[in-house]
């Protein structure tokens, strides 16, 4: 039977109604107060398929016997690797068709062609396949193009390599002839593993939150709303940088720990949205970092730290440049992509669609695909009632 989409959504609505908390205590838009003991939450990793277990049932005594049958040994002999406990070829699970949005290692988006150029998105293209090759060479113009390859390229799109390969023993002389050396910080094989285990891990959250017909602002939207729901903000390390230098932040460690601060947050956002085919990076401004989107050839500030405890407040989503300045960071302070703006200026960038601007005040509920348009709440200031309302988002 085919449902009507109104008939679904007013039955989420009388849902929602009925599961809302007494009272007015609205949560405003804000930077998010440091908690005395803030509690690490662990991300949902996925795990690998159950593996099927052979369970030998006993013949009866009057059951007939196959003398031809294999005994229980040549059958073990005869198991796949996977059954017998053998590693997994990481290869194997990489390409593995098991699911709609497949792990890609090489990431790389519009924006960082824009900024840094051809030749060193070539390089970082040919960084990663030696890498997934298991080779520690890799084909690269020079050692200028080399040192902002490394430097900057692994953190925004393979952050698990921060973890597994370095700069080359001889730093001045990576590069000779146009070819360039890189050191694995683990050996080879383990690399191999642990890449194979980020895979699995990114797979696993894009195919929990997302469909396959999302569009990109689905996407953006499916995933901004995720990470509402599923990570904190780590104030520890917070206040740890004001009294001494922190070198453990990364995004590789938000995936891995549930928790982080803004530069991690915003570069693991990105990352998940370039995974899924959106062009996305990361923007910095005034001692905060955030991410920045290009949907349907429009530019937009989006920042997934803020929602983080804001009850999934619309506030910091498909933001304008000047909804942007209004949350506190003006333009003229914008850094993108690079960290060293003076050395790879970007281009003038522009976000100045303000279609979603009605969502700005509002707190997202759910949004449904089939009729393009978000359901949102909004608490009204003089008698604590909620009130819900339908954004139309066709043509998104």
């Amino acid at each position: 039977m085919k449902h009507h989409p109104k008939l679904i959504r007013l039955i989420a609505v009388l849902c929602i109604l009925a599961l809302l908390p007494a009272g007015c205590d609205r949560q405003q838009a804000s930077m998010p107060e440091p908690t005395a003991e803030p509690t690490a939450v662990p991300t949902a990793v996925p795990t690998a398929e159950p593996t099927a277990v052979a369970i030998e049932i006993p013949a009866a005594e009057d059951d007939p016997v196959d003398p031809d049958a294999e005994t229980p040994a040549e059958a073990d002999a005869a198991a796949e690797p996977e059954e017998r406990g053998d590693l997994i070829d990481p290869e194997d699970l990489l390409n593995a068709p098991h699911s709609h949005y497949t792990f890609r290692p090489l990431v790389c988006s519009v924006y960082l062609e824009e900024i840094f150029g051809k030749d060193m998105c070539d390089a970082w293209a040919n960084l990663v396949a030696a890498v997934m090759a298991g080779e520690d060479t890799f084909a690269c113009k020079d050692q200028h193009t080399y040192d902002w390859v490394m430097g900057q390229f692994p953190e925004r799109c393979f952050p698990v390599l921060t973890e597994l390969i370095d700069y080359a023993w001889d730093r001045e002389h990576s590069v000779i002839d146009g070819v360039a050396s890189f050191t694995y910080l683990v050996p080879r094989e383990e690399a191999a593993a642990r890449i194979a285990e980020f895979a699995a891990q990114i797979e696993g959250i894009l195919n929990e939150v997302l469909e396959d017909d999302y569009s990109d602002l689905e996407k953006a939207l499916a995933l901004y709303d995720y990470f509402a729901r599923t990570y904190e903000y780590d104030y520890e390390t917070y206040w740890k940088m004001y009294e001494a230098y922190v070198d453990y932040t990364s995004s590789y460690r938000f995936f891995q720990t549930g928790i982080g601060i803004c530069h991690e947050i915003s570069s693991a956002y990105s990352y998940l949205l370039m995974q899924a085919g959106v062009e996305a990076t990361i923007m910095m401004g005034s001692d905060h970092q955030w991410s920045y989107v290009r949907i349907n050839g429009q530019n937009y500030h989006i920042d997934p730290t803020f929602v983080l405890d804001s009850d999934r407040s619309l506030s910091y989503f498909l933001m304008t440049d000047e909804q942007r300045e209004y949350n506190g960071y003006g333009k003229e302070e914008y850094v993108i992509v690079s960290n060293y703006s003076q050395d790879h200026p970007h281009p003038d960038y522009v976000a100045d669609d303000d279609t979603f601007r009605p969502l700005w005040d509002k707190n997202f509920e759910t949004f449904f695909h089939d009729t393009h348009t978000i359901l949102c709440r909004d608490m009204s200031e003089d008698d604590c009632t909620w009130s819900y309302f339908e954004f139309d988002y066709a043509g998104y």
